[in-house]
């Protein structure tokens, strides 16, 4: 164990968010360390958000110059091959989304994005997103075929975020992270080479994990002598999930303490030990090499003595956003915490964690601590009580404390009696409800605690309030029927007046699960986790009738068919604006109301169209993401999840591609992606309607 000899100088910590995440606000977790640690007279730490500071690095011109020029060299060097494999397909399409952009493209749409006056013009707004959406197409170029799902990793691209053997396979995370090295070997390296005494990483999503094998090398590698952490959600899932917990060391070989669980307490006993230069003791949620295997004991912060979060430690001119949104955790855990799907954190007898409250009397100073920093508040619970919700919003009421907020809550029958208004007059803009179900059968199996024809009068009264309801659920519950899944869709059909914001979901069962545990109760005959997981995260299962059960089965034709009736109110999803409790979702509540987008904005053209000559015919049937997703799904089907090595020989697999005699035409999309150009003697009315219906898609006309 590395010790650290005292003297008068307190440890010199950096604190890092590693990428890859939402860019549009830091996560809350370090605000709340740094907030422990200086409450326990630890002034000496800082804090890095590598991910922010990545992307805004990465789209400096000159650096994006060199993209779009190795875009290009890819383009040229596959047109000259006579017949593609799959993966050069896929990497022809993203080097494609090259061909419109300039240097200063995405800076641009970052400036866009912090303009207080621009980011509300939707039809700006939307430019803005597609051009990275472009921008991530054609990174992906440069590193590994369809590997981002919006600005994270892909959890079914081409690196399994769940296997030790590709999360350890240095060569495949090389290829990986390629499109990050200016600032991974830059700039980061710069910081990690300072003289630290401890090193913290705070994992908190699956997208963040490459990324955090390689700066825990990294850190280890310029900083030899100081104690190097991780911890956060996505570090406790993966010991959590682990087939065989010892093997989280071959992930961080580095590595010298692992945090598991809420860290404040488990963060201060590590400054404290190295502040008095002797071995870190067994405390509570700390695990090393010399310690047990498997799961530590839990420590559950007191929500009484937690330290007021530091918000000040961010420079929020970098973050993607025309002003700061800050998350706030007043309660901890949940105060239903029943639900049978639920599986979240470290709790070992219950869906999550025991409910923890703040007390009333200290909302107030933490309240005014981010008034001081930010008008506006996502409040990062899993669900707070009706007591304690009226409690928060006379606090903020009665205190004069003016902050628009957004948070998940129950669908409560409270909120039609009153407390829908009292909420709006605090500051309320927006709120998203696990609604789960259309089917009443399907809520009392999930122990939801809900019944279905309250729903429509506590939506009835928000929308009265002026507060967006944002309604998420998902199909496929064991044992649930067509006519259920269907039931799910055709309630917010009927109620699609006072809802702005909805997501239906595939049903995953996890292991920690009620379910799991319980399968029976459910009708489930046989359980079973994936080959080729080491991180378990999801199992199949097995139904009365022997038939084997994966996310998304329960999809049918018909299902689909109401779907796509569902309003749309915005483009995109997370993080943008018409992502449920994305911070820029947030900021459009503020701004208009449970309408989100005024209406007619997104009418008009929103971006040019680059035109590009391929010598290939048919590129439209190049293989795409979607045929990606697929295989993942065909071999989860089959009780496996396969990796890069098995994905290789899919996508080294040779496909013969037409040559057209003059080139063909094609129309690049302002997102990277791209139709077919037909000249006006070859212009049919299908392909005009199949045009514009693709190009009204994507809000461009």
């Amino acid at each position: 164990m590395r010790q650290i000899k005292p003297d008068d100088k307190q440890p010199r910590t950096l604190l890092v968010n590693p990428p890859l995440t939402d860019p549009t606000a830091p996560y809350h977790s370090l605000s709340y360390l740094a907030g422990a640690a200086f409450n326990a007279g630890y002034s000496d730490v800082h804090c890095l958000d590598a991910n922010v500071l990545a992307l805004n690095h990465l789209a400096q011109p000159a650096i994006m110059e060199s993209l779009l020029s190795e875009c290009e060299g890819i383009r040229q060097t596959l047109e000259k091959k006579s017949a593609l494999t799959r993966g050069d397909q896929l990497r022809y399409r993203h080097a494609l989304a090259a061909v419109g952009m300039r240097p200063h493209s995405v800076v641009e749409a970052i400036n866009t994005f912090q303009d207080p006056v621009a980011f509300y013009d939707y039809r700006r707004y939307r430019k803005a997103v597609l051009t990275i959406k472009c921008w991530f197409n054609a990174m992906s170029a440069v590193g590994l075929p369809a590997m981002f799902d919006g600005v994270e990793l892909a959890n079914h691209g081409p690196v399994n975020l769940s296997s030790l053997k590709d999360l350890v396979n240095p060569s495949l995370l090389q290829q990986l992270l390629h499109p990050f090295d200016h600032y991974l070997n830059g700039p980061l390296s710069q910081s990690l080479a300072a003289n630290w005494d401890l090193i913290g990483i705070s994992v908190n999503y699956i997208s963040q994990l490459p990324f955090t094998i390689r700066i825990a090398e990294l850190a280890r590698s310029l900083s030899p002598n100081a104690l190097l952490c991780l911890g956060g959600t996505e570090i406790t899932d993966v010991i959590k999930f682990l087939r065989i917990k010892a093997r989280v060391w071959e992930m961080f070989p580095g590595v010298d303490l692992i945090v598991v669980g809420e860290g404040e307490s488990a963060f201060i006993d590590i400054l404290s030990t190295l502040d008095k230069g002797v071995d870190i003791p067994n405390s509570p949620g700390i695990i090393s090499r010399q310690g047990k295997e498997g799961v530590p004991p839990l420590r559950y912060e007191n929500m009484a003595t937690l330290a007021v979060p530091r918000y000040d430690v961010w420079d929020w001119s970098q973050y993607w956003s025309p002003e700061p949104v800050a998350l706030y955790s007043p309660t901890r855990g949940c105060y239903w915490n029943k639900c049978t799907f639920c599986d979240y954190g470290l709790n070992t007898d219950r869906p999550t964690s025991p409910s923890r409250e703040r007390p009333i009397s200290l909302l107030c100073e933490d309240l005014r601590g981010i008034a001081e920093v930010a008008h506006v508040a996502y409040l990062a619970v899993d669900a707070m009580s009706p007591r304690f919700l009226k409690s928060f919003a006379e606090v903020l009421i009665e205190n004069n404390i003016f902050i628009n907020w957004s948070a998940e809550l129950r669908l409560d029958r409270t909120l039609a009696r009153g407390l829908a208004e009292k909420l709006h007059r605090a500051g309320a803009v927006a709120l998203s409800f696990g609604y789960e179900s259309g089917s009443q059968r399907v809520l009392n199996l999930i122990d939801k605690g809900v019944r279905i024809e309250v729903i429509p009068s506590v939506l009835s009264a928000l929308s009265e309030a002026k507060i967006g309801a944002q309604m998420m659920g998902f199909v496929g519950f064991p044992g649930e029927t067509e006519e259920e899944a269907c039931s799910t869709y055709l309630f917010l059909l009927r109620n699609s007046d006072n809802w702005t914001l909805a997501g239906i979901g595939d049903f995953t069962l996890t292991p920690g699960a009620i379910v799991a545990r319980n399968p029976e109760s459910f009708g489930i005959t046989r359980i079973g986790e994936y080959d080729g997981d080491d991180i378990v995260r999801a199992l199949f299962w097995a139904d009365e009738f022997g038939h084997r059960n994966t996310p998304g089965d329960a999809r049918s034709s018909a299902i689909d068919a109401i779907a796509a009736k569902l309003p749309r109110t915005a483009m995109d999803d997370r993080p943008w604006v018409g992502g449920i409790d994305s911070n820029h979702s947030i900021l459009y509540f503020s701004r208009n109301g449970p309408s989100l987008v005024p209406a007619g904005i997104s009418s008009g053209r929103h971006a040019d169209i680059a035109q590009y000559q391929t010598p290939f015919s048919h590129v439209e049937s190049f293989s795409t993401e979607a045929n990606l997703y697929e295989l993942h799904r065909k071999c989860r089907k089959d009780g496996w999840a396969i990796g890069n090595s098995q994905l290789r020989e899919w996508l080294d697999v040779v496909d013969h591609v037409g040559r057209a005699k003059d080139g063909v035409e094609l129309e690049i999309l302002p997102d990277g992606s791209f139709i077919t150009a037909i000249d006006e003697r070859g212009f049919s009315e299908s392909y005009h309607s199949a045009k514009v219906l693709l190009l009204e898609s994507y809000g461009l006309i």
